[in-house]
């Protein structure tokens, strides 16, 4: 075996003593990972307890008008069950959900105990099928009756067709200026609607928007105030349309209704 001289006169085996230095250098590493590893997980098992940081403070916030604001306090209240770190907002946000006129809810921690709500009202424009509301996304809700808005416009139609509906409604509302207080598509896809002043407009099954020009350009401009003493309007003709009187017989009639 060979010897070597040190500077200090001694002998020794070099290579040994590299080998213990280098083992000494992983044996600290592993202990310093092993103290990081228990440091993190008591850190992680300290901050899930519920004692630790408990949520002291629920602010609710948004623009209410049918919605109270205590009952919503205390489903959120009756939610708190942890502390700031391991709090279920998933739950909180899905127990406001639940509420029939919540649109929208989104739950914020803030530090170091306590939590922002921030809650966005349903905004009914229509009433649907006499059973609920439509917001202005043709989204169905369907709160307690008496709950409803007065004086909604009232839109019928199958279940599939509430953003088709309230489509069709804003055309007639915003495009040609007309009064719409109810919109109706049949079982057989027909369509007719009512103004406010009682005048009931039939549309039938085709050429929706042409029909509906026919009847704003050659209806209202040629009858003038004749309008008033009209019960019904009846589109469906190719040409012409007929029109039946509160006090009179249906005339104006022409061939080819469809």
């Amino acid at each position: 075996m060979q010897a070597i001289l040190t500077m200090d006169g001694n002998t020794g085996n070099g290579l040994d003593k590299h080998d213990h230095s280098a083992h000494a250098n992983s044996l600290f590493g592993g202990l310093m990972a092993v103290l990081v590893t228990t440091v993190i997980i008591a850190g992680s098992l300290w901050m899930m307890k519920p004692a630790t940081l408990p949520i002291k403070q629920v602010h609710i916030e948004g623009e209410f008008l049918r919605l109270d604001t205590n009952r919503m306090q205390e489903l959120v209240s009756d939610k708190v069950r942890g502390g700031f770190f391991n709090i279920n907002v998933t739950a909180i946000r899905n127990t406001l959900m639940a509420l029939p006129w919540v649109k929208e809810v989104s739950v914020h921690r803030i530090w170091p105990d306590g939590l922002r709500v921030v809650v966005n009202e349903q905004t009914a424009v229509v009433r649907w099928n006499e059973t609920g509301l439509l917001n202005d996304q043709g989204h169905y809700f369907a709160p307690e009756k008496d709950s409803f808005p007065d004086g909604l416009p009232m839109l019928e139609g199958p279940d599939d067709s509430q953003k088709l509906l309230l489509e069709r409604f804003n055309l007639l509302k915003q495009l040609y200026g007309l009064s719409v207080v109810h919109l109706r598509l049949n079982e057989r896809r027909a369509w007719q609607f009512e103004l406010d002043s009682g005048l009931s407009v039939v549309l039938g099954r085709k050429d929706f928007e042409s029909r509906i020009d026919r009847f704003v350009y050659m209806v209202i401009k040629n009858m003038g105030e004749k309008l008033s003493q009209a019960k019904e309007i009846d589109m469906r003709y190719t040409n012409g349309f007929a029109v039946r009187w509160k006090q009179r017989a249906i005339e104006n009639i022409e061939s080819g209704v469809n």
